[in-house]
This record gives C-alpha cells, sequence and structure tokens, in this order.
C-alpha cells in the first residue's frame, strides 16, 4: 500500500499523532509519504520521513500566546488565497506520489485534493467542534445564544465538507473519559461515519522500566520529579516556558525539576539555567523517559501531551492558554475528572504553583483517579485500530 500522510502544521501536535501511525505502516512494508507546512516540516524529516512542503496557513497571536481573532479574521481573504494554494500543491503532490489512500489530520485542503484525484481520504480530527475563543465568560444570555449559534452553524458547515471522507477517527475516549468533551461534538451529517479509537501514543509506558527505576537512570534522587513539558506556537511556549523558569528558580528543594520548553530548531536559544534540582532544556529527545520517571507533569493542555500522561498515570497541572477555547475545556474536563489541577495563566505564581504540585503529590485521590484512567485507556490501541481500518478499506490483509 502507499499512504500519504497530511497533518495541519500549527504546533507539532498533528505530526506527532500522525508519525506513529505512519511508523506502523512502514515497518510493514508500506510506502508512506508526508505533506505539510510550518514547524511540522522540519519535524517529520526528524522522523525519517520524506515530506512536501505547501504554504502555511497563519493563525495569529498575541505577545501572551492568545489566539489574535481580531488580526486572523482581519487576514481570512489572504488566507482563503492560501487554502486554495495548498489544494493546488496537494493535488501536485498527490499526483506525485500516487498513495492509494489520503491520511488527513484536521487538512480540509487534502481531503479536498484526494477527493479531486479520486482517491480515498480518511481524517483524523478531535476538534469536531470548533469553539469561539472568549478571555472571560460570556454572561450575557443574548452573547452566549449567539455565540452557540455560530459554533452549530460552523459545525454544520464544516460537517458538510468533512463528510467528503470515508472515516473520521477520532484520537480521544468515549465516556466518561473523553478529553475534550466540549470539542467531540459530530455533526449529524457524519456521525455514522465517527470512530472513537482511543489517542495516539507513540510509545506505551509498559517499555520503559519503573517509575523508580528510570528517575534513578535519569540521575535523580527520592524527591518528588516535576516535569514542565511545554506545547503549542511558539508564542504560547515562549510566555509560558520563561514564567515557569522564574518561578522554578525560587522552588524549595523538596523538588526535582525538568522544563522542557519544546524548542527543536537549535538555533532557538534560549536562557537554559541550572540550579541545584531545576534543569531546563530546549528539547527533550528521549521524553517518555522522563515522562515515565515524574511524578507530576506541568502542561498547557495540549491534547497530544495530556493523553500521554493518562496513559503513564501522571496527575497534572494545566496552565491552558487563555481564550484557547480548546485548552481551556481540556482543562475543565480534566479538572471534573479529577486527574489535575488547573491554573489560569492570569493567576499563576510561585504560591500558588507549588501549593498545587503540593496537592497532587500529598492527596491520594488523585493518584486513585489517574490509575483509574489509566485502566480505562489500556483498553485502546488507536495506533492498530487506524492500521486495521486502512487495511480493511482496501482490502489488504493485516
Amino acid at each position: 500500500m502507499r499512504i500519504y500522510f497530511a497533518p495541519c502544521g500549527i504546533a507539532l501536535g498533528h505530526a506527532g499523532r500522525c508519525i506513529p501511525v505512519a511508523n506502523r505502516f512502514q515497518e510493514n512494508g508500506h510506502s508512506v509519504y508526508f505533506s505539510s507546512y510550518g514547524e511540522a516540516v522540519p519535524f517529520i524529516k526528524r522522523a525519517g520521513f520524506n515530506v512536501g512542503e505547501v504554504q502555511a496557513i497563519k493563525v495569529y497571536e498575541k505577545d501572551d500566546g492568545t489566539f489574535n481573532f481580531r488580526r486572523t479574521l482581519a487576514g481570512s481573504p489572504r488566507e482563503i488565497l492560501t487554502f486554495a494554494s495548498q489544494v493546488g500543491a496537494e493535488l501536485n503532490l498527490i499526483e506525485h506520489f500516487k498513495p492509494d489512500l489520503v491520511v488527513a489530520d484536521s487538512r480540509l485542503s487534502t481531503i479536498l485534493a484526494a477527493r479531486m484525484r479520486r482517491i480515498i481520504p480518511v481524517l483524523i480530527l478531535h476538534q469536531l467542534r470548533i469553539m469561539i475563543p472568549t478571555r472571560q465568560p460570556v454572561l450575557s444570555k443574548y452573547r452566549l445564544s449567539v455565540k452557540r449559534a455560530v459554533e452549530r452553524t460552523g459545525l454544520e458547515v464544516l460537517g458538510s465538507l468533512w463528510k467528503l471522507s470515508k472515516v473520521i477517527i477520532v484520537p480521544d475516549f468515549p465516556p466518561p473519559y473523553t478529553i475534550a468533551k466540549a470539542n467531540v461534538v459530530p455533526s449529524n451529517q457524519y456521525v455514522e461515519k465517527v470512530k472513537l479509537v482511543g489517542p495516539i501514543i507513540p510509545r506505551m509506558p509498559d517499555s520503559l522500566p519503573p517509575a523508580e527505576e528510570m528517575k534513578k537512570k535519569l540521575g535523580f534522587d527520592d524527591r518528588p520529579l516535576i516535569l514542565a513539558a511545554i506545547s503549542g506556537t511558539r508564542a504560547e511556549k515562549k510566555i509560558i516556558s520563561e514564567k515557569l523558569q522564574d518561578m522554578f528558580m525560587d522552588f524549595p528543594d523538596g523538588y526535582n525539576i525538568v522544563l522542557t520548553m519544546g524548542l527543536m530548531d537549535p538555533s532557538e536559544v534560549m536562557p537554559r539555567p541550572q540550579r541545584g534540582r531545576v534543569q531546563v532544556h530546549n528539547w527533550l529527545d528521549d521524553r517518555y523517559a522522563y515522562l515515565k520517571a515524574c511524578d507530576v507533569l506541568v502542561t498547557r493542555g495540549g491534547h497530544n501531551t495530556v493523553s500521554e500522561a493518562i496513559y503513564y498515570g501522571k496527575p497534572m497541572v494545566i496552565i491552558p492558554t487563555p481564550a484557547h477555547s480548546e485548552h481551556q475545556g481540556i482543562a475543565e474536563s480534566l479538572e471534573n475528572m479529577g486527574l489535575g489541577i488547573s491554573i489560569q495563566q492570569d493567576s499563576l505564581n510561585r504560591e500558588v504553583l507549588l501549593q498545587s504540585l503540593h496537592s497532587l503529590t500529598e492527596d491520594s485521590k488523585f493518584g486513585k483517579n489517574i490509575k483509574a484512567a489509566q485502566s480505562f485507556a489500556y483498553k485502546f490501541d488507536a495506533i492498530d485500530s487506524i492500521y486495521k481500518t486502512v487495511c480493511r478499506i482496501l482490502r489488504a490483509p493485516y
């Protein structure tokens, strides 16, 4: 089989979950090709795959990492042309590679191009409903009703296009452990095509030594190990990394701390202070070793990172990006499930963070809750499900 992967290039999460699926196909002797844009292109190349680069869709942000809705809206006419260019580039790349099937992760341009080339498209998507970002809760009943009406309209408009896919694969859990509860709301137009397979996990925790053994192997003592793994766009990562660095430098010696800022490009060098038990890294090549060893994960609330924490059985401090509807919804969902503590960026300070970490390491209820979620998670193997789904569509053995 020849499989063409096209992940969204905004941040690394979409490419990050396509790569392990592509690895499965390649390991089984099938040919794989990628297309993407932005940060995802060097990330995919680093994983050893050929990738065609298409023009990037721009999403504008403010200095504090929040989504700049007005500027993005103002640039939408230009982005329509960019989208059309993407469709053209995808048509050329698909014609060149001649795939049997296309797997698009949150990429409408690829779905359209695949249909034009009469190639079967499969969609990976966890944001079935796009939420309008707001910095403050909408208290006015009128504005709330308008917001919900617009979101519902968007769901149906996009639904008429997403349904061009043969299957819509949602890398999330079914209830009661759905991570992005507010976003995993399908349109009636394609509900019969939706397949929840669980999150895509590149490396399962049982492939690594036990946590205490891994902690010693990495050079840490028996103090609680806090892993702050920052993901998102460059602006999102920059603002929170700087805040956390300052706080961690002033932390008591009762914790071991590792902060990784998610900067893959060696030219993007930020200060990497080391003080006692605090380590700051641009990038961790073996982040799963640190995830296995840690006691608590500090995260922005990205879907992939949160999913991995559940599989690895780690309670979380979630610091969602302001006005980022997906991160905010995931933070609320995790807090409601008792899997972590949410701290708004504007409320983040040393004392609040310390208290949250103390609660997560000392209160047994968080440990019990995350172990129950971990046990539920192990019922799912998303990579295997996706591989078998594609094989069934193409009537190929697996």
